[in-house]
């Protein structure tokens, strides 16, 4: 039986309510394999014979490689190599990266036992009676234990000791490195549990019902506690409790010192999966086909989840990913739609920027806050003289961002501590950009300016007919702005020197965006423009229902807006063709986000949506506690966006 994984603080009690079915993969046959994830790729064996290795988080497959056989064994994964076992009696050790076989062992009748990796030797019992000990790079026999009965138990190895269960009933403890007896326990019946080690006592299963708990060194029984039926189910043990499932079709909680019952849950099924227990949240597949979550502390039912088939495998958990197999053949992946939120003094329709292992919003309650990205727990805090509407800007561990105080900020990245300030004469919400050593920004004292960025010192400024909402985009020697005077302007990077302007029919709060040598940009005259960005000559508009102060987004040939029709568009980005469009309930003026196929938006109507860039089929979505205004940003596969709500918040990255 398979044994527990270690595990990462991902899933918690707080958000594992939001986990939702990320990815499937259905094999060939059905699967009683537990998962094992190592370096970014999840392995599972299948009764259709196959070992498979998947990208953990797309679910996309790597490799397979068929054995013999059909595979209950679990893999086990080690300094890069895969080992497992198979019911056509061989134990394979297989190149994680590419599948490749590395080599082979024969025993003398099936595999069950999932092997366990120690001090360059691999442990895996067979239904032949034995346990083996293999050495790792050679697949040599180094020596083998035989019991009364088939194995089907997988080992644990501890402080030089190796335990394994046997259907002749003992629980044996072997030297690791010789195999001689150190002793053995009977029990009532067949043992298939695994064995699981802790604080000096060695906990187990057994089909007479019992769950035993022994004392590593000499065996003798220090408690144990009778279920309604056998077990087969490998104990996990986290934070002094034991938890085992039965075939009573019941959970149990035990105190890992005492024995005594803390909490059960019963399901409507045999509990054949192994529990795992990752951040005071307890795992568990049961028979009735559901994947099931619990509070490990109190036992409160958090999720669950049901598949086409019964759960005999026993969940991984990993990267934000919680993996199971099902014997409808098919591994699930899992993961939570929140990864964690943070709460300022006000609300953020700053948009979050993402640099190294922090994350940095700005906050209507004057501060501009640095966050981790693993917990989002508060790194530093900056405190301004008013509301920020401004984004951050990262650039060589500077962060820079205005305040309608007036005052554009250069902070150390790292610590929050001032490099400098520049006061403008009004509020500024224009986002800054930085190219050529100057620091870009708008101010609603009509304003663009460019600063020096290591000193602050103004190099130029260049004034517009109204305030500047909008924030500035660089290319190819040119910074383009837009304002309230209706106008979209192109001015030399260097000198500030008006090249073009362009007039729209209303004040242009859109922030520009360029591709392929086309600047495009919104307007509250409800059109979307797709101006020539060296001469300023109009190529197309398309025109929205109402204002358009979303800032576009291009990806794949496509431009994607949001309007105050409660619309995302998206467009042929040559032609202006419309693709399609998606109706929310509410204005959108966040920016979309690209990636991987997928578009994100935040919408009035207080809810983040993830839609399919081609269809615009919605994926997912995400409703907060107030409008998102805040354009969503995504990094290394975790969606961030703020809400009127006054958090930031993290999600997890949509997979088509």
């Amino acid at each position: 039986m398979a044994q527990n994984a270690p595990t990462e603080r991902v899933i918690y009690p707080e958000n594992v309510s939001g986990l939702r079915k990320d990815w499937t993969y259905t094999t060939g046959g059905a699967i009683e394999s537990s998962p094992s994830v190592a370096g970014g790729v999840v392995y599972i064996g299948s009764h259709d014979n196959n070992l498979y290795a998947f990208d953990a988080r797309t679910g996309k497959e790597l490799w397979s490689y068929v054995t013999g056989n059909p595979i209950y064994s679990s893999p086990t994964v080690a300094d890069d190599v895969v080992y497992i076992g198979s019911f056509d009696a061989n134990l394979y050790a297989l190149e994680a990266t590419t599948g490749s076989l590395l080599w082979s062992y024969t025993t003398g009748s099936a595999i069950e036992s999932s092997p366990v990796v120690a001090e360059g030797v691999v442990y895996a019992g067979s239904t032949d009676h034995k346990l083996y000990a293999i050495d790792v790079d050679s697949g040599d026999l180094l020596w083998s234990y035989t019991t009364g009965d088939g194995i089907q138990s997988s080992p644990a190895v501890a402080d030089g000791v190796v335990y394994v269960g046997s259907w002749d009933h003992n629980l044996y403890a072997l030297d690791a490195t010789t195999g001689a007896r150190l002793w053995s326990y009977a029990t009532g019946d067949r043992i298939s549990s695994s064995p699981a080690v802790a604080g000096g006592v060695v906990y187990f299963g057994s089909q007479d019902h019992m769950l035993y708990a022994l004392d590593v060194t000499t065996g003798e029984k220090l408690w144990s506690y009778r279920t309604g039926k056998i077990i087969l189910s490998s104990p996990a043990i986290a934070n002094k409790i034991v938890y085992i499932g039965s075939h009573d079709r019941t959970l149990y909680a035990l105190n890992a010192g005492t024995g005594s019952k803390l909490w059960s849950y019963t399901t409507r099924g045999a509990i054949d999966s192994s529990p795992v227990v990752a951040d005071e949240v307890v795992f568990v597949g049961s028979q009735d086909h559901t994947l099931y979550a619990f509070a490990a502390i109190t036992g409160e039912k958090l999720w669950d989840y049901t598949t086409g088939g019964g759960i005999q495998s026993s969940p991984a958990v990993a990267n934000e990913f919680v993996y199971v197999g099902s014997q409808d053949g098919t591994l699930y992946a899992f993961t939570s739609d929140k990864l964690w939120d943070y709460t300022t003094g006000g609300s953020i329709q700053s948009s979050p920027a993402v640099a190294g292992d922090l994350v940095y919003v700005g906050s209507h309650n004057h501060r501009v806050y640095a966050l981790t990205i693993i917990s989002g727990e508060e790194s530093w805090k900056y405190v301004t003289g008013d509301r920020i509407f401004s984004s951050p800007v990262i650039v060589d561990e500077v962060l820079y961002i205005g305040s309608t105080d007036h005052t554009l900020y250069a902070l150390a990245a790292s610590t929050g501590a001032r490099l400098w300030s520049y006061t403008t004469d009004s509020i500024i919400t224009s986002a800054p950009a930085v190219a050529h050593g100057m620091v870009f920004f708008g101010s609603h004292d009509h304003m663009l300016y460019a600063l020096d960025v290591n000193s602050g010192e103004r190099l130029w400024r260049y004034a517009t007919g109204g305030p500047i909402d909008s924030s500035p985009a660089i290319a190819e020697g040119l910074v383009y702005i837009g304002s309230h005077d209706h106008r979209l302007y192109a001015l030399d990077v260097m000198t500030g020197t008006e090249l073009w302007n362009y007039q729209a029919g209303d004040s242009i709060l859109s922030s520009p965006r360029i591709a392929d040598g086309i600047v495009y940009v919104g307007s509250r005259d409800h059109m979307l423009y797709a101006l020539d960005a060296q001469v300023g000559k109009k190529l197309w508009s398309y025109q929205a229902g109402d204002i358009i102060d979303s800032t576009p987004a291009i990806a794949n040939g496509i431009v994607y807006f949001g309007s105050h029709d409660h619309r995302l568009y998206a467009l042929d980005a040559r032609t202006s063709e419309e693709r399609w469009s998606y109706a929310t309930a509410g204005i959108v003026d966040s920016s979309p986000a690209v990636a991987d196929g997928v578009v994100y938006v935040g919408s009035q109507d207080h809810t983040l949506y993830a839609l399919d860039a081609q269809t615009g089929e919605k994926l997912w979505s995400y409703t907060t506690g107030g409008m998102i205004i805040s354009s969503p940003t995504v990094v290394n596969g975790v969606v961030y966006v703020g809400s009127d709500d006054s958090n930031l918040y993290a999600f997890h990255q949509v997979h088509r």
